[in-house]
């Protein structure tokens, strides 16, 4: 046991490399940063109503469930459960409030005065790949009839940032941008 500048004693392992990794490769640290990720990025928006940041989050729902039940197959802890089910049903929610919010744009617009009753049928919604998804967000979705289509590089960036421990849909925005975005303008 050893002091540090920290005020606590905590336990070193001594190794040959001289790095002190027990503490970050802990499978329960891990597990903690994971927990940290969703709250942060998924409950508390969605409790203060920041459906904006939630949306912008919404790609990152699968990456996160895979870690839980990567996490879960291994330790087999009950309250990954629970983060799991949590995250299924905030993508329903997620799905079902857009489509609200689509409906009343549509309606709005769409209104007719001399009409008494109106139908609306609701069909699932068809999801792309989330790579795909923030591509469509940052930049728009390619034009079919002018021929454009996805940049490819630009898909291997984002798969690549999607990855990343800590990531939001803000810092690939603002990567993307400045990668090929300002390089295209000059």
């Amino acid at each position: 046991m050893t002091h540090n500048l920290t005020g606590f004693n905590k336990i070193h392992k001594i190794t040959l490399s001289g790095k002190n990794d027990v503490m970050y490769n802990n499978p329960s640290y891990k597990i903690k940063l994971l927990k940290d990720k969703i709250v942060t990025m998924y409950l508390v928006p969605l409790f203060s109503k920041q459906w904006d940041k939630l949306n912008e989050n919404f790609f990152f729902i699968d990456h996160c469930l895979e870690e839980l039940l990567l996490f879960y197959k291994t330790y087999k802890l009950d309250e990954l459960l629970v983060y799991i089910e949590l995250l299924k049903i905030l993508k329903i929610l997620l799905d079902k409030h857009n489509l609200l919010i689509d409906v009343e744009s549509q309606h709005k617009i769409k209104r007719n005065p001399n009409e008494v009753i109106s139908i609306i049928y609701n069909t699932s919604t068809i999801r792309l790949l989330p790579e795909y998804e923030i591509y469509n967000s940052i930049l728009g979705r390619p034009n079919k009839e002018k021929k454009e289509n996805y940049n490819e590089n630009i898909i291997v960036d984002i798969k690549k940032w999607i990855t990343l421990e800590n990531i939001s849909f803000q810092k690939i925005k603002e990567y993307i941008e400045q990668k090929y975005i300002s390089v295209n303008t000059d």
